[in-house]
């Protein structure tokens, strides 16, 4: 099938970090995301602010139409950004590297790094990015190269709630810690009693039915929702669907903190 190109550009201007508003621990609903309508697709913003450690934090969804491109704007490239595919199939591009990615493929993108994203398959493809700038950065760290990860590259490890597969754990160029990892849950399971720590937290549902406890109150979501957790805020999550749930899990530690 030919198709014409239709090149989607992420027009947002970043207005000055100060005017921003602080994120809050909570969970968003997929399905309950307001939608705006791009040239060839959508964009649900989930949050535009700042956070405990981050000066500036984006976080948004994007339905790609079949043959369309997505590029950051020049004046997103001082920020690090984290790419996670829910549906579809794309091409990205990382300066000269070149890779097909499915659903489940994750992409992390450092600082000064172009990101072109296509839609290689025949049917909507949807990813979610996450872009940062850290409040602390002391020095940009040497050898630090962005990535793109092939879900089907992920090694599964079986364990007595359900298993894991580990994506990464090492510095960036803005944070001294990236981790990142998928946790599946066995029905009924919980991950573990609910708990604190200095580093913030996004947890993103790939499938199934989770209860969130933060701070003492339950937030119920399911497949394609994002849970925010903020630093040293009691937190725990729980399988309360009809089979196993599965979900992406990471979290950083800025420069200083």
């Amino acid at each position: 099938m030919k198709y014409s190109l239709i090149v989607i550009v992420l027009f947002f201007v970043f207005k000055g970090y100060a005017q921003n508003p602080t994120i809050e621990s909570t969970a968003y609903d997929w399905k309950k995301l307001d939608a705006k309508s791009m040239a060839s697709g959508e964009i649900k913003t989930l949050f535009e602010g700042n956070s405990d450690g981050f000066e500036y934090l984006h976080i948004f969804i994007t339905n790609l139409d079949e043959g369309s491109l997505f590029e950051f704007p020049e004046n997103s490239n001082d920020l690090e950004r984290l790419v996670i595919m829910k549906s579809g199939i794309v091409s990205q591009t990382i300066g000269q590297q070149n890779k097909q990615l499915g659903k489940g493929s994750i992409t992390l993108v450092m600082p000064g790094d172009l990101l072109q994203i296509k839609n290689a398959g025949i049917e909507v493809a949807t990813f979610y990015v996450v872009m940062w700038k850290a409040k602390n950065v002391i020095k940009p760290n040497e050898g630090i190269n962005s990535f793109m990860i092939d879900w089907e590259d992920l090694a599964f490890e079986k364990k007595e709630k359900g298993g894991s597969r580990k994506v990464t754990r090492k510095p960036t160029v803005m944070l001294d810690e990236f981790e990142m990892h998928v946790t599946t849950l066995n029905e009924g399971m919980r991950s573990h009693p609910p708990h604190t720590h200095l580093d913030e937290e996004i947890i993103l549902v790939r499938y199934g039915e989770v209860e969130e406890l933060i701070d003492g109150k339950a937030y119920e979501v399911g497949e394609g929702s994002l849970i925010f957790l903020r630093s040293m805020v009691p937190h725990g999550i729980r399988n309360i669907g009809k089979g196993p749930c599965e979900y992406y899990a990471f979290r950083w530690i800025p420069q200083g903190q």
